[in-house]
Protein backbone atom coordinates (compact mmCIF):
# COMPACT_ATOMS: atom_id res chain seq x y z
CA UNK A 1 0.00 0.00 0.00
CA UNK A 2 1.49 3.18 -0.92
CA UNK A 3 1.95 5.60 1.77
CA UNK A 4 -0.74 8.61 1.97
CA UNK A 5 -0.64 12.21 3.80
CA UNK A 6 -4.40 11.21 4.81
CA UNK A 7 -3.82 10.51 8.44
CA UNK A 8 -7.12 9.60 10.47
CA UNK A 9 -7.23 10.75 14.69
CA UNK A 10 -7.19 7.60 16.96
CA UNK A 11 -8.44 8.40 20.51
CA UNK A 12 -7.68 6.43 23.35
CA UNK A 13 -9.67 8.13 25.62
CA UNK A 14 -13.07 6.18 26.60
CA UNK A 15 -12.29 2.73 24.49
CA UNK A 16 -12.74 -0.72 26.35
CA UNK A 17 -9.66 -2.51 26.84
CA UNK A 18 -10.00 -5.04 24.24
CA UNK A 19 -9.90 -2.50 21.90
CA UNK A 20 -7.12 -0.56 23.20
CA UNK A 21 -5.25 -3.93 23.70
CA UNK A 22 -6.00 -4.61 19.82
CA UNK A 23 -4.74 -1.50 18.61
CA UNK A 24 -1.70 -1.41 20.35
CA UNK A 25 -0.45 -5.09 19.99
CA UNK A 26 -1.39 -4.75 16.39
CA UNK A 27 0.78 -1.39 16.16
CA UNK A 28 4.42 -2.64 18.45
CA UNK A 29 5.38 -5.15 16.59
CA UNK A 30 7.11 -7.59 16.06
CA UNK A 31 7.81 -8.10 19.76
CA UNK A 32 9.79 -10.76 21.76
CA UNK A 33 8.51 -13.49 23.85
CA UNK A 34 9.34 -14.61 27.43
CA UNK A 35 8.52 -17.81 28.10
CA UNK A 36 8.37 -17.70 31.96
CA UNK A 37 8.42 -20.30 34.11
CA UNK A 38 8.02 -20.40 37.84
CA UNK A 39 7.19 -22.67 40.90
CA UNK A 40 3.38 -23.00 42.00
CA UNK A 41 2.06 -23.35 45.04
CA UNK A 42 1.55 -27.14 44.70
CA UNK A 43 5.53 -27.84 43.41
CA UNK A 44 4.35 -27.34 39.73
CA UNK A 45 5.99 -25.81 36.99
CA UNK A 46 3.92 -22.80 35.34
CA UNK A 47 4.69 -21.82 31.77
CA UNK A 48 3.21 -18.76 30.07
CA UNK A 49 4.73 -16.72 27.57
CA UNK A 50 4.60 -12.42 27.43
CA UNK A 51 5.47 -10.24 24.31
CA UNK A 52 5.72 -6.82 26.08
CA UNK A 53 8.94 -8.02 26.86
CA UNK A 54 12.45 -6.07 27.10
CA UNK A 55 15.99 -4.93 28.62
CA UNK A 56 15.30 -2.38 31.62
CA UNK A 57 18.88 -1.89 32.40
CA UNK A 58 21.87 -3.22 30.65
CA UNK A 59 24.16 -1.82 33.47
CA UNK A 60 22.40 -3.70 36.23
CA UNK A 61 21.16 -6.46 34.30
CA UNK A 62 17.69 -6.20 34.30
CA UNK A 63 14.40 -7.61 32.40
CA UNK A 64 10.84 -7.05 32.43
CA UNK A 65 7.80 -8.01 30.95
CA UNK A 66 4.10 -7.14 31.34
CA UNK A 67 1.59 -9.20 33.01
CA UNK A 68 -2.06 -7.85 31.83
CA UNK A 69 -5.38 -8.61 33.41
CA UNK A 70 -7.03 -11.61 33.14
CA UNK A 71 -11.12 -11.37 34.03
CA UNK A 72 -11.37 -14.32 35.99
CA UNK A 73 -8.46 -14.68 38.13
CA UNK A 74 -4.92 -12.85 39.30
CA UNK A 75 -2.25 -14.54 36.63
CA UNK A 76 -0.48 -17.72 37.65
CA UNK A 77 2.83 -16.49 36.77
CA UNK A 78 2.26 -13.11 39.22
CA UNK A 79 0.92 -14.69 41.79
CA UNK A 80 3.81 -16.91 41.98
CA UNK A 81 6.71 -14.92 41.50
CA UNK A 82 5.15 -12.65 44.53
CA UNK A 83 5.56 -15.56 46.55
CA UNK A 84 8.83 -16.98 45.43
CA UNK A 85 10.66 -13.94 43.91
CA UNK A 86 12.02 -16.27 41.50
CA UNK A 87 11.91 -17.03 37.58
CA UNK A 88 13.29 -18.18 34.65
CA UNK A 89 12.45 -16.35 30.76
CA UNK A 90 13.03 -18.90 28.54
CA UNK A 91 13.99 -17.24 24.87
CA UNK A 92 11.50 -18.88 22.20
CA UNK A 93 12.58 -19.79 18.49
CA UNK A 94 10.51 -20.56 15.43
CA UNK A 95 10.38 -24.78 16.09
CA UNK A 96 7.91 -23.73 19.69
CA UNK A 97 5.15 -21.91 17.80
CA UNK A 98 2.59 -23.96 18.90
CA UNK A 99 4.02 -25.17 22.29
CA UNK A 100 4.28 -21.41 23.39
CA UNK A 101 0.83 -20.39 22.06
CA UNK A 102 -0.63 -23.25 23.66
CA UNK A 103 1.16 -22.44 27.05
CA UNK A 104 -1.30 -19.05 26.89
CA UNK A 105 -4.26 -21.42 27.34
CA UNK A 106 -6.09 -21.21 30.66
CA UNK A 107 -5.03 -23.63 33.00
CA UNK A 108 -5.60 -24.42 36.54
CA UNK A 109 -3.59 -23.25 38.87
CA UNK A 110 -1.99 -26.99 39.73
CA UNK A 111 -1.57 -27.77 36.17
CA UNK A 112 1.84 -27.38 34.74
CA UNK A 113 1.82 -26.15 31.32
CA UNK A 114 4.99 -28.16 30.77
CA UNK A 115 3.61 -31.48 30.67
CA UNK A 116 0.30 -30.25 29.08
CA UNK A 117 2.63 -29.30 26.10
CA UNK A 118 5.44 -31.39 25.81
CA UNK A 119 8.01 -29.21 27.10
CA UNK A 120 11.22 -31.38 28.66
CA UNK A 121 12.24 -29.40 31.79
CA UNK A 122 16.31 -28.90 32.89
CA UNK A 123 17.61 -27.53 36.31
CA UNK A 124 18.43 -23.71 36.44
CA UNK A 125 21.58 -23.21 38.67
CA UNK A 126 20.63 -20.54 40.86
CA UNK A 127 16.49 -20.29 41.23
CA UNK A 128 14.08 -23.19 41.60
CA UNK A 129 12.24 -23.05 38.50
CA UNK A 130 13.80 -24.98 35.52
CA UNK A 131 14.48 -24.59 32.11
CA UNK A 132 12.75 -25.10 28.88
CA UNK A 133 15.39 -27.42 27.34
CA UNK A 134 13.73 -26.54 24.04
CA UNK A 135 15.05 -22.90 24.30
CA UNK A 136 18.48 -21.61 23.31
CA UNK A 137 18.95 -19.03 25.86
CA UNK A 138 17.49 -18.94 29.61
CA UNK A 139 17.68 -15.78 32.15
CA UNK A 140 18.03 -16.52 35.62
CA UNK A 141 15.75 -14.01 37.50
CA UNK A 142 15.31 -12.76 40.95
CA UNK A 143 12.47 -10.29 41.38
CA UNK A 144 13.79 -6.72 41.45
CA UNK A 145 10.42 -4.87 41.45
CA UNK A 146 6.60 -5.27 40.38
CA UNK A 147 5.25 -2.04 39.34
CA UNK A 148 1.57 -1.21 39.00
CA UNK A 149 0.64 0.60 35.94
CA UNK A 150 -3.50 0.39 36.05
CA UNK A 151 -4.33 -3.69 35.60
CA UNK A 152 -1.02 -4.41 34.48
CA UNK A 153 1.87 -5.10 36.09
CA UNK A 154 5.18 -4.56 35.09
CA UNK A 155 8.04 -7.15 36.42
CA UNK A 156 11.49 -6.56 36.73
CA UNK A 157 13.91 -9.02 37.02
CA UNK A 158 17.81 -9.01 37.74
CA UNK A 159 19.61 -11.84 35.73
CA UNK A 160 21.43 -13.83 38.37
CA UNK A 161 22.33 -16.52 35.80
CA UNK A 162 22.60 -17.06 31.72
CA UNK A 163 22.51 -20.31 30.30
CA UNK A 164 23.26 -20.35 26.23
CA UNK A 165 23.48 -23.39 24.15
CA UNK A 166 26.10 -24.06 23.25
CA UNK A 167 28.06 -22.40 20.13
CA UNK A 168 25.33 -19.75 20.17
CA UNK A 169 27.66 -16.91 21.94
CA UNK A 170 30.51 -15.88 20.22
CA UNK A 171 33.05 -13.64 21.72
CA UNK A 172 29.75 -12.65 23.20
CA UNK A 173 27.91 -11.82 20.09
CA UNK A 174 24.84 -13.87 19.27
CA UNK A 175 24.02 -14.68 15.45
CA UNK A 176 20.30 -14.09 15.30
CA UNK A 177 20.17 -16.82 12.42
CA UNK A 178 20.79 -19.21 14.66
CA UNK A 179 19.11 -17.61 17.96
CA UNK A 180 16.02 -18.02 15.40
CA UNK A 181 13.84 -16.11 17.38
CA UNK A 182 10.06 -16.00 16.99
CA UNK A 183 8.16 -12.74 17.21
CA UNK A 184 4.92 -11.75 18.25
CA UNK A 185 2.44 -9.56 16.30
CA UNK A 186 -1.14 -9.97 17.07
CA UNK A 187 -3.82 -12.45 18.34
CA UNK A 188 -2.52 -15.75 17.39
CA UNK A 189 -0.24 -14.78 14.40
CA UNK A 190 3.63 -14.80 14.59
CA UNK A 191 6.41 -13.69 12.47
CA UNK A 192 9.72 -15.56 11.47
CA UNK A 193 13.20 -13.82 11.27
CA UNK A 194 12.98 -12.29 8.05
CA UNK A 195 15.70 -10.12 5.61
CA UNK A 196 18.50 -8.65 7.93
CA UNK A 197 18.71 -4.84 6.67
CA UNK A 198 22.51 -3.41 7.19
CA UNK A 199 22.76 0.07 7.45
Amino acid sequence: MAPTNEFENISLDGLPFDLRYKLLSASIIPRPIALVSTIGEAGNVNLAPFSSFMIASVEEGFLCFSVGPDQKRVKDTLVNIRRTEEFVINSVSEPMAVQVQNCAEEYPPHVSEAKEVGFDLIPSLKVAPPRVAMSNLHFECRLHQIIRFGESHMTIGRIVQVHARAGLVRNYKIDPRELAPLGRIAGRNYCQLGNIVKV
